[in-house]
């Protein structure tokens, strides 16, 4: 049971069946699955003349979004683990290519080795980790975060509990008598180490927050903070007494991390979850995508920068850049001009623009501020048209003070 090919094993189909089973799947809400390893997904993109001729590619975007009918994919999640070695951040770059050409952000995880641990237990023992990211080791790394591509790609972290030991006082089991671990006094188990338990990656439960925040308001922007979507509820809650007689919590989130550790991280590129301590749940407090920001001169155009990397901006964005893609194809081919394929296109976002929402539940709903659609002829390729987007979405405790541009390309 605890062989560690197995518990990894195990840690994978938990967190899909949680992600399978708590949300509310339909016609307008699908999950599917695809098998590969990490050094299958590499293989397949360095043996392609291209990205955009790679299989998985294919499967992904030409299948789909660029395909007249198809359903574009909302997210693609990885139950990956990623450190700053050369060929993991290779693999970052090909799959934030990938989900930036289909509009879809891609969700893995950091592990330890990211940060140059052995494992997550180390790293709660406070000592910074942000000057060890200057290092010529993370130069590929930092590299790959000053792209355009980066703000397609989410790494999590830490890993979740999958489940409660299987025991008397664990997991029952009806068919015989079986303590997974050793027990306190109480019969309660008691892990001598993480590695006795089993652990999954926190891709799925944030991928678990983004289906509830499509069932709640049809756009998957409530996905950070206590009480706008963040929240990870019910976590396995395994307490054990000490030697000593005091009642101990094991870590549902691995490790504790504290608001500084949080803030270093989300500067850093990731995106944590955050126990809070004494309960069976964790938070989804910041909303960081890989992308390292800009900086300006304008202060308003760097704090623009910072928002426009944030995850929640991207799954909104993202949806948007679906609909004018989509809709835009339907129109060509009809005695529509420019103009008038460009009112419709205003027509159909207006809907979910409100300046003056107030609350989260409102600005769920109508995630934005103000939108602008200018539809215009892409150089050189006659009956081609790029659809471009003014948005300045709702953010919560944030704004943006000007639109940011995003463009989706309609073939001729």
């Amino acid at each position: 049971m605890q062989q560690k090919d197995f518990q990894k094993l195990e840690g994978s189909w938990r967190g899909l069946q949680k992600l399978v089973k708590e949300s509310e799947l339909g016609p307008d809400l699908k999950i599917k699955m695809a098998d590969y390893s990490q050094e299958e997904l590499l293989e397949q993109f360095e043996d392609a003349p291209a990205i955009d001729r790679s299989p998985l590619f294919n499967t992904l975007y030409q299948s789909e979004f660029g395909t007249a009918g198809g359903a574009p994919y909302g997210t693609f999640i990885g139950d990956y683990e990623f450190s700053a070695k050369d060929e993991d951040v290779a693999l970052l770059r090909y799959m934030g290519e990938v989900a930036a050409a289909c509009h879809s952000p891609f969700i893995a995880a950091a592990n330890a080795e990211m940060f140059e641990f052995n494992d997550f237990t180390t790293f709660s023992e406070g000592k910074p980790v942000a000057a060890g990211f200057d290092s010529p080791a993370y130069a590929a790394w930092n590299s790959f975060r000053e792209s355009d591509d980066a703000r397609y790609v989410t790494l999590t972290l830490p890993r979740t509990l999958a489940r409660l030991p299987y025991g008397d006082k664990g997991i029952g089991t009806k068919v015989f008598d079986y303590e997974e671990l050793d027990t306190d006094m109480d019969g309660n188990p008691k892990p001598s180490s993480n590695d006795e338990l089993v652990w999954s990656n926190a891709a799925y439960d944030l991928g678990l927050k983004m289906t509830q925040a499509y069932t709640a308001y049809g756009w998957c922007t409530a996905i950070r903070g206590l009480d706008n979507g963040g929240k990870v509820e019910n976590l396995p809650n395994l307490t054990y007494k000490s030697e000593a007689g005091d009642l101990l919590q094991q870590c549902p989130t691995e490790i504790n991390i504290t608001d500084e550790r949080e803030k270093e991280l989300s500067d850093l590129g990731f995106l944590p979850l955050v126990h809070y301590k004494n309960s069976n749940y964790g938070v989804f407090i910041g909303g960081q995508t890989t992308q390292k920001p800009k900086t300006f001169t304008d202060p308003d155009a760097t704090a623009n920068a910072a928002i426009s990397a944030r995850l929640p901006y991207i799954m909104a964005s993202s949806r948007i850049a679906h609909y004018l893609k989509v809709m835009g194809r339907d129109k060509l081919g009809s005695n529509l001009e420019a103009p008038d394929v460009q009112r419709d296109l205003q027509l159909w976002i207006d809907q979910y623009t409100n300046a003056g929402a107030i609350g989260n539940d409102q600005r769920a709903k109508t995630p934005l501020a103000e939108s602008r659609i200018e539809v215009v002829e892409q150089p050189g390729r006659p009956g081609s048209y790029s659809a471009v987007a003014h948005l300045r979405p709702w953010l919560q405790l944030e704004e943006l003070t000007t639109s940011v541009r995003m463009v989706a390309k309609i073939p001729g």
